[in-house]
């Protein structure tokens, strides 16, 4: 068996695992589906009609950001469990093991904002199904750069409460700080030019925008968005992958991180 086959059947392995904890899939999609039903039903009765629209994209942007977050649950239960540990054992390389769990996330990422894109589509009708598709590579490449950070807060963290005040700061940092819940216009409307511009280039604001701008309104796919897309989560994945194999080297070396 080569080397990239042993990578593929670790990511496997790990994607596998998305899929046993049922009740928390079922949480986070009832989660969802309350902001799509509750608040921007809500929100939109109170600024605008036109709210809803705008929201519902953000709530699948955000989807794809709490699965891809989840593999740092598992990184950190498979941390203690002794199951990296037990991977290292194998013909496998460090880097070969970060990849998998990357891509791992990567797909827990796009399939669960895949199947909240499909239940939005009932409430809000996208314009072309084809954009969709060809989003995915980018929605894919959006979702590793946050697994990659969820990778490297699992590994420094002794303790389970101790990621999700991680998680939670990632996502303070990511979520609330974007345009997924207000127009870019309001956000420099209100709070100082240079948070306007963070929120601007903010990748989940710009994977939300695609998915306004391309699947639910019917526009061509704008490359630049497309490549900000790109140049903001690139670098998210890169920085994840190179301080989890850090730690991984430091495990693989000393015994322990």
């Amino acid at each position: 068996m080569s080397e990239f086959s042993r990578l593929l059947l670790v990511a496997r392995t790990d994607f596998s695992y998305f899929f046993r904890t049922k009740w928390l899939m079922a949480v986070l999609i009832s989660l969802s589906l309350s902001d799509m039903l509750v608040t921007a039903l809500v929100m939109g009765r109170m600024i605008s009609p036109e709210y809803f629209s705008f929201l519902v994209p953000g709530i699948v942007t955000v989807g794809l950001f709490t699965a891809a977050t989840d593999t740092g649950r598992r990184i950190w239960l498979a941390l203690r469990e002794g199951v990296v540990q037990y991977y290292m054992t194998l013909p496998i390389r460090t880097s070969g093991l970060v990849v998998a769990y990357i891509i791992s996330g990567g797909l827990g990422g796009v399939v669960y904002s895949s199947a909240l894109l499909i239940i939005a589509s009932f409430a809000v009708h996208p314009h072309n199904i084809l954009n969709a598709i060809l989003l995915l590579p980018f929605m894919f490449v959006l979702a590793t750069g946050i697994a990659g950070l969820a990778a490297f807060f699992a590994s420094i963290s002794r303790r389970g409460e101790i990621y999700w005040v991680y998680a939670q700061a990632l996502q303070v940092t990511l979520v609330t700080i974007s345009t997924i819940f207000y127009s870019a216009q309001t956000i420099s409307r209100y709070l100082p030019g240079p948070i306007a511009t963070i929120a601007d280039y903010n990748p989940l604001s710009l994977a939300a925008t695609a998915l306004r701008d391309s699947v639910f309104s019917g526009e061509l796919l704008n490359t630049t968005l497309l490549s900000n897309l790109l140049a903001t989560s690139l670098p998210l994945a890169a920085l994840g992958a190179l301080a989890y194999w850090v730690i991984l080297r430091t495990l693989r070396l000393r015994g322990k991180p």
